[in-house]
């Protein structure tokens, strides 16, 4: 899936040269924490988010003035952010952006890395969308499983398969059986984390109606543990 598959096309933005009063209202009103900012030939120039409005002075967040700790660069862009009632005063300039065709994964990293709940989407530099984390959540939850032919056989292929190619285990060590569609696992494993690995496994394949897990732990490996 990618950006353009799951991204919110309706979106709310606000104009740099508006007042924070109002753009905190349009926050308020449509349940959003974060507006993208547009100039005046409606590109986006920025980002404000309920971040940047963490530390205005009206909240007492600035308990110094320019005059008391210096004139340096980062307390008079301190002074501007918490006083300032213009968007392009306040906001965060440097967006993170991703276009229609970005694959999910990457942009679950890009939240992540950046630790932002968003990232705009841009077509050619215009926005078209943006993608937040309540997207990606429906996302996860809206998707089915991996359809898989009926029968025994083909459970049994796809557990012992998936074993294999995901978790390194072959049949020389864990045996598969499927009896109606109810899996039985027997073999042995190197810990109970591992066997926490393989329950996952198995559970996330829609077709099966139960698991029977007999695997032991090998006792080599449990001793040279203890």
């Amino acid at each position: 899936m990618q950006a353009r598959d799951i991204m919110t096309t309706k979106i709310v933005s606000i104009d740099d040269c508006a007042n924070v009063r109002h753009a905190i209202r349009l926050m308020i009103e449509n349940e959003i924490s974060g507006l993208p900012v547009l100039d005046r030939l409606g590109r986006v120039c920025g980002m404000l988010t309920e971040g940047d409005l963490l530390s205005r002075c009206e909240i007492g967040s600035l308990q110094q003035s320019c005059a008391d700790i210096g004139k340096g660069d980062d307390a008079l862009l301190n002074y501007i952010r918490s006083k300032a009632w213009r968007v392009g005063d306040v906001m965060t300039p440097n967006i993170i952006a991703v276009t229609p065709d970005t694959p999910l994964p990457t942009i679950a990293k890009l939240l992540a890395s950046h630790s932002i709940k968003r990232v705009l989407v841009l077509d050619e530099g215009r926005l078209v969308g943006l993608v937040s984390r309540r997207d990606l959540l429906r996302a996860i939850a809206d998707m089915t499983p991996d359809a898989i032919a009926p029968g025994d056989d083909a459970l049994k292929l796809a557990v012992t398969t998936r074993l294999r190619t995901e978790l390194g285990l072959g049949t020389e060590r864990i045996n598969v059986a499927v009896h109606n569609a109810r899996v039985r696992l027997t073999g042995s494993i190197d810990s109970e984390l591992q066997r926490q690995a393989i329950r996952v496994l198995v559970e996330r394949i829609g077709s099966t109606y139960g698991y029977i897990d007999e695997m032991h732990v090998a006792p080599g490996l449990l001793e040279r543990r203890q």
